[in-house]
């Protein structure tokens, strides 16, 4: 599932941490660092198991322009499924961004050339120096069914500044250039506007730049608008860059003086994100270099080459899966979304893949789960077990005994809303047949509509409105929109979407023709109505 666990397991943004259900009792699960540790200890182990996919080349060939993450992930996961794969590449190396971008102090060379060998291993094949001019047309003239684009957002609009000052330096370029290891002459002091991952990463590597003795990173929000990972800004504080929080640059000079606007905050904008306010104070500043890191966006422009269909406003025209409106043609990874994370890369390469395997009626297994039999009361009774003092990371096996031990199982049993409702309005009950062991079911009559299920979901749900609800009382289903039913004897009320059904249900709690849109429901209502009949009974009005 995971095409590329040596960089993820370095770089991953690890966002799985931020909704740990174990954040509720002590800290979240270094789940980055138990990625990185099974790979350590298992990776000759699943070596040994592995062999290259049945199959291999036997299906619609597919071409990948760009060899980043997604197009390495888009490889890998149709290669695994029999598609002959080859990536365009127009560097001398595959890695994109991670490869000649990210800074090398923060992931060794020989962990990306290790996951892009264990692609190429299935068959993946890579041009490198391609044709820089390769157009949809082309591609498809030589074969290729399918033929997605990863190329990234390698295009900086950069910022406007008033000012005959030309030593500015745009991101993705500076952090080429660092990692190709040439000679930079910065100064001494060196600005980097804008607050996102790569300016935190700009940052980090110019005070690594021989000469250069402070790095301040100006930005026209607060700390709290800022949109970089809190990780990556602790990194750089540690690292020793400076901030200038609520300061937008409006000239740079010759002499190095650079002048910034102080702003306040207004009211949010369409993100959330409050709006910067210009003021009518400004700074200065000496400043021998200027990095610009933001404006990262597709290049439009090399797209339209390409034969990619975009709207009027210039910007692609892509699905949820990621398909342009040119059938068979998909955007991957940044190009897609815009600037995002590794982990983000590989879900579009996935989907996109998935949807491919679809229509050439191939099973993905990408969705399936490996029960553990999970106990529920093993799960509650690790709730009550609070790490005081937690064991380092670097020692290594009593670090996985540790996280073991710590571990709730939530990608099996969650029950976060079940555990926060002061009514016990939820319960989790273990029905067969779903990919999902235990589901979460909804009591009416226990719901005051607190809100606290919703304030506590890891996912952003609303259980008490979301999830399968039973009602006790004929007036509270009419009233409700909630998906759910209310079993009356041998009769069942069923609402899913804006629709309802009155279905009958045998002693035996089974039904009898059931529409196939309600497969799912009915399955749970003959389980709880075998199984949990006490959950069905009457209330008062």
């Amino acid at each position: 599932r995971n095409a590329l666990p040596a960089i993820t397991g370095h770089i991953c943004d690890h966002q799985c941490q931020y909704n740990c259900t174990r954040l509720d009792y002590d800290s979240a699960l270094n789940i980055r660092e138990l990625k990185k540790i099974a790979l350590e200890k298992g990776w000759e182990t699943y070596k040994e198991r592995w062999h290259k996919p049945a199959g291999s080349g036997s299906r619609h060939p597919v071409a990948v322009i760009g060899a980043g993450p997604a197009g390495l992930a888009a490889g890998y996961f149709l290669a695994r499924a029999g598609h002959p794969v080859t990536l365009f590449e127009r560097e001398k190396n595959a890695g994109g961004v991670v490869r000649n971008i990210i800074p090398q102090f923060r992931i060794p060379g020989e962990l990306i050339q290790h996951d892009i060998d264990f692609v190429t291993a299935h068959g993946v094949k890579i041009e490198y120096g391609c044709d820089p001019h390769l157009t949809v047309d082309k591609l498809q003239q030589q074969g290729f069914h399918y033929v997605l684009i990863g190329t990234g957002t390698e295009k900086n609009s950069g910022v406007k500044l008033r000012g005959d000052n030309r030593n500015i330096w745009k991101s993705l370029p500076f952090l080429r250039e660092y990692n190709l290891g040439a000679t930079l002459n910065l100064g001494k002091h060196v600005v980097v506007v804008g607050a996102g991952n790569t300016a935190m990463d700009c940052a980090r590597t110019a005070l690594r730049v021989p000469g250069v003795e402070t790095v301040t990173v100006v930005y026209r929000r607060s700390l709290q608008e800022m949109p970089a990972w809190r990780e990556e800004y602790e990194e750089a504080l540690h690292d020793g860059v400076q901030f200038q929080f609520l300061c937008n640059p409006e000239q740079f000079d010759a002499d190095g003086t650079l002048t910034v606007r102080v702003m306040k905050l207004g009211e949010p904008d369409a993100k959330g994100r409050r709006h910067p306010v210009e003021t009518d104070d400004v700074r200065t500043m000496q400043v021998d270099s200027l990095i610009t890191a933001i404006g990262e966006q597709q290049d439009s422009d090399a797209l339209r080459a390409m034969g990619v269909p975009l709207d009027d406003n210039g910007w692609p025209v892509v699905n949820i899966i990621g398909e342009t409106s040119r059938p068979n043609v998909f955007l991957i990874g940044d190009v897609q979304r815009g600037p995002s994370s590794i982990v983000s890369a590989i879900g579009n390469a996935r989907r996109a893949s998935d949807a491919i395997l679809t229509r050439e009626n191939i099973r993905t297994h990408q969705g399936d789960k490996h029960w553990n039999n999970v106990n529920p009361a093993e799960v509650y009774r690790r709730k009550g077990a609070i790490a005081v003092a937690q064991v380092d990371k670097d020692d290594r096996d009593a670090f996985v005994a540790q996280e073991a031990e710590r571990c709730l199982e939530c990608n099996y049993l969650c029950s976060k809303c079940v555990d926060v409702c002061p009514n016990r309005a939820n319960v989790s009950i273990a029905v067969p047949g779903f990919q999902n062991r235990y589901q979460t079911l909804h009591l009416d009559a226990y719901c005051n509509e607190c809100g606290n299920c919703a304030q506590f979901c890891p996912w952003q749900g609303k259980p008490y409105k979301d999830k399968v609800t039973v009602f006790s009382l004929p007036e509270d289903f009419r009233n409700s929109v909630n998906p759910g039913f209310l079993v009356d004897e041998n009769r069942v009320h069923i609402r899913q979407g804006e629709q309802t059904w009155e279905l009958t249900i045998g002693s035996d709690s089974q039904f009898r023709d059931v529409p196939a849109e309600l497969d799912a429901m009915c399955r749970i209502i003959s389980h709880v109505h075998q199984h949990h009949h006490y959950l069905l009974g009457r209330v008062e009005a």
